[in-house]
């Protein structure tokens, strides 16, 4: 567990006057399993833990009030980044159950304090939403903080987090990152939120952009999207060049993505998202063709791919008619006058 001491909880609820060692133990820990586990992954959760422990035997605690700024470490920081979550969502979501206990005959007494005025529901229902609201942004800022580390020159934790689910690069969608779908989609730049709508992504761009312009080209810019595409496109003296034809395609159908899934939304923000998602998918389509030599051998399969003509490749003709050819009818059909009987 990455919270064991009601210091560490003091620290992020200044005004808690808590001083119950183990009573929150069990819902803190309830909340690392649902919240940090699939954030972290299982090794990297294990090895936060071991981190943690190193720090309690060393430094006493890991907050503040024990460890000087000048012996931070990024195991430290990332200890402190993945505490602030766990300790305002176990609250958030508890507020019920910690505002009522038990009696002796099973049923429920609501608790409060000698010589303090007991909440009103408008007080709880405030703390509610502010520490969700914190225990959430708190979840965005553990992405940041690991998506940082990832894109470092000496990633810390990079080997370990890439087993879990919210690794930050997403190496099979033309969206590998929140801030790149946040150009085209607003979602508050929240890595949480782009979590989320994974699947929708997923979904369009197997429904509307692969069947498009073909899956060999669209897996050939997911992976030059992610710089895991080797080709000889690439190393040429026009490979600036050919590096910003891939870009404008990679904008243009990341727009018709977008739009794609904000079609697919509840609160439909955009009425008329799924016609201008159509129409970005028709200017996707035709820059791709009108540049298909820029995308080689990867744009063979696609149904925008138009063969060239060869010199031994003559272009249909158009059959000239043989008037003294008897086989040829020709019907020519003239006005007839009516006729009286």
């Amino acid at each position: 567990m990455l919270v064991t001491k009601t210091e560490e909880i003091r620290a992020y609820v200044p005004t808690s006057v808590y001083s119950g060692d183990q009573s929150l133990l069990t819902i803190m820990e309830e909340t690392e399993e649902n919240i940090l586990v699939p954030i972290l992954g299982r090794k990297l959760y294990e090895k936060v833990c071991e981190e943690y422990d190193k720090a309690m035997e060393e430094y006493g605690g890991v907050t503040a009030a024990y460890v000087e700024k000048e012996n931070l470490t990024p195991e430290i920081r990332l200890i402190r980044a993945c505490q602030l979550p766990v300790v305002y969502l176990s609250l958030a979501n508890s507020t019920g159950i910690l505002t009522v206990s038990l009696n002796d005959g099973g049923g429920l007494n609501q608790v409060y304090t000698d010589g303090y005025d007991k909440a009103d529901e408008k007080s709880v229902s405030r703390f509610e939403r502010d520490a969700y609201f914190k225990g959430r942004r708190g979840v965005d800022r553990l992405l940041v903080f690991l998506e940082e580390d990832a894109c470092s020159q000496a990633p810390v934790f990079a080997d370990l987090w890439r087993e879990s689910r919210y690794f930050y690069l997403q190496g099979d969608l033309l969206f590998t990152t929140a801030i790149e779908m946040n150009r085209f989609l607003d979602i508050n730049e929240s890595r949480e939120k782009f979590i989320a709508m994974l699947p929708d992504i997923r979904y369009c761009q197997s429904a509307y952009i692969e069947p498009e312009i073909g899956e060999e080209l669209t897996d050939a810019l997911v992976k030059w999207c992610t710089r895991s595409l080797k080709s000889d496109l690439f190393t040429g003296e026009d490979k600036d060049a050919i590096n910003a034809v891939w870009q404008k395609a990679v904008d243009c159908l990341r727009m018709a993505l977008a739009l794609y899934i904000e079609s697919r939304r509840p609160e439909k923000q955009r009425k008329y998202s799924e016609n201008e998602a159509a129409y970005s998918m028709t200017k996707a389509r035709k820059f791709i063709s009108n540049h298909q030599d820029s995308f080689g051998e990867f744009i063979k399969d696609s149904p925008l791919y138009v063969p060239p003509l060869t010199e031994t490749t003559e272009p249909d003709k158009q059959p000239i008619f043989d008037y003294d050819n008897q086989d040829n009818a020709i019907f020519v059909m003239r006005p007839q006058a009516f006729t009286r009987h």
